[in-house]
């Protein structure tokens, strides 16, 4: 059996955001675990070109998990197998996912509507993928009318999943109102795998509060670290420290967006990679003096040469008293 640590701190599989540069940069500044992007079990088995892309895990895949969507049993077993074969060690299915494309095909969220469909999934991926890890991404039900994660989670449990990671929101909530971490603490207790905490970790006083609140075994940090790759090394200070010993810099946030930038544009592309970069610099900026100019100065960008000017002088003028 493969044993995997993920240890506290886990960057969370985000749409056009968790591609390869972001993970490698995540990872460097101590996230202990990643994962891809979703990926569409049909598109990786049929070798599409972007899909394969998101697959891209350099040295950095005994740290990287792939996650899987998809609404078919088979297919989804012979992707996660694929998945084996090509080196990852951990495959999640992602069960969680709220948004309406994905929905109306029977995936992501849209499982836990149908407990035998899960059940199907579930033993289909485990006895695919042998001894390799598997884990589940789940909400806590697909409408506030239809909470099932308990139940949910004693059927993975049985069928051999090995960790779950826990969103406490309701599919027909989205991302509004607030995670519900009661549950998180409730499912933890209620099982013997392995549960982490996904939901509204914008910080590390978060993260740290909901680490403590429902004795989750790790944080998975979603929205909170796009443009924010650092979030991971403060963290990790807080919990093994005690507090964050050593903060970082602005001068040296802004660094780490210029090393993300030249290493999106890299791998994407220089245009390409301009557009990839957007959300975490519009993230970045956020609640800075004169933000809405600089984010406007983004927005207009057209490629790694006028972000990386942007960060260098407008930004670095902000911040010139730091």
């Amino acid at each position: 059996m493969v044993k995997i640590d993920f240890g506290e701190s886990i960057l969370a599989p985000m749409a056009g955001i968790t591609g390869f540069p972001f993970r490698k940069t995540a990872l460097k500044y101590r996230a202990d675990f990643c994962f891809t992007e979703m990926i569409s079990a049909l598109g990786f088995l049929h070798n599409d070109k972007r899909t394969i892309e998101l697959t891209e895990a350099g040295n950095y895949i005994e740290r990287t998990g792939i996650q899987l969507f998809g609404s078919t049993p088979d297919i989804l077993a012979r992707a996660a197998e694929k998945a084996v074969d090509k080196g990852f060690k951990v495959i999640d299915i992602n069960m969680g996912c709220p948004v309406k494309k994905v929905v109306k095909t029977g995936a992501g969220s849209a499982i836990l509507k149908d407990i035998n469909v899960f059940y199907l999934i579930v033993e289909a991926v485990r006895r695919a993928i042998k001894d390799s890890v598997l884990t589940i991404k789940i909400r806590s039900g697909f409408d506030e009318s239809s909470v099932n994660f308990i139940e949910i989670a004693k059927i993975a449990e049985s069928s051999g999943v090995d960790a779950i990671f826990f969103h406490p929101r309701a599919r027909s909530l989205m991302f509004s109102g607030v995670a519900d971490h009661s549950l998180t603490k409730m499912l933890k207790n209620t099982v013997n795998i392995p549960v982490y905490a996904s939901g509204d970790v914008f910080s590390v006083a978060d993260a740290v509060r909901i680490k403590q609140y429902t004795g989750a075994d790790g944080i998975i940090f979603a929205r909170g670290a796009i443009g924010k790759p650092w979030i991971f090394t403060e963290y990790v200070d807080t919990v093994k420290l005690g507090g964050i010993t050593q903060p970082i810099k602005n001068k040296q946030k802004i660094d780490i967006m210029i090393e993300l930038t030249e290493a999106v544009s890299s791998f994407y592309g220089k245009e390409r990679g301009c557009g990839i970069m957007k959300p975490h610099l519009y993230s970045f900026l956020r609640g800075f003096k004169g933000s809405k100019a600089l984010r406007v100065m983004v927005n207009n960008a057209r490629n790694e040469g006028e972000i990386i000017n942007i960060l260098k002088i407008s930004i670095e003028e902000e911040l010139s008293g730091d």
